[in-house]
């Protein structure tokens, strides 16, 4: 679906064009972080399926630096965004250290304090998702994504680990 999508972007008329491949945007009150939380302090924070499926992510500060360097807005200005030239193209934008779905349910679970849990079988993830109405496959397959070129640009991270990112998602009030 992507590609379709940037492939029809290709054909517009600008100088520049910048076209964004998003991980999951983590931030307080959105969906993704809202469902995984409130799963994790219900007792049910244990990996999901075989808890190998990739989940590349970013902290919300980041990906707003993201998005203003790829416009041209702030670049050199502003520390830990390059002076190098925006970017043109495809640019993946996401934080330098995808994990694993068994490495983000135990962080996950670290940060709120909460005790170990079982897996998430994936008969029970697909049946959940009929209630909760939404595609089983959020939790049952990943992607690994990492960005070549925010690291040969000199993108510094605010949050480049998931612990971090959590921690200061959570600890906001």
């Amino acid at each position: 679906m992507a590609r379709a999508w940037e492939a029809a972007a290709a054909g517009a008329r600008t100088g520049r064009q910048v076209v964004l491949r998003t991980s999951i945007v983590l931030d307080r009150g959105t969906p993704a972080l809202d469902r995984l939380v409130g799963l994790t302090r219900a007792g049910l924070g244990g990996r999901v399926g075989s808890g190998r499926q990739w989940f590349s992510w970013i902290h919300v500060a980041d990906w707003l630096r993201v998005v203003h360097w790829s416009l041209g807005v702030d670049g050199g200005a502003v520390p830990g965004l390059p002076a190098a030239p925006p970017p043109q193209g495809v640019l993946v934008a996401t934080a330098p250290g995808p994990v694993r779905n068994a490495e983000l349910m135990r962080t996950l679970r670290a940060c709120l304090h909460r005790p170990a849990a079982p897996p998430t079988p994936t008969w029970l993830v697909r049946a959940g998702s009929v209630l909760l109405r939404t595609d089983p496959a959020l939790g049952l397959t990943g992607r690994r994504a990492v960005s070549g070129t925010l690291r040969d640009a000199g993108f510094t991270f605010r949050y480049p680990r998931l612990d971090e990112a959590l921690r200061d998602l959570l600890a906001r009030p």
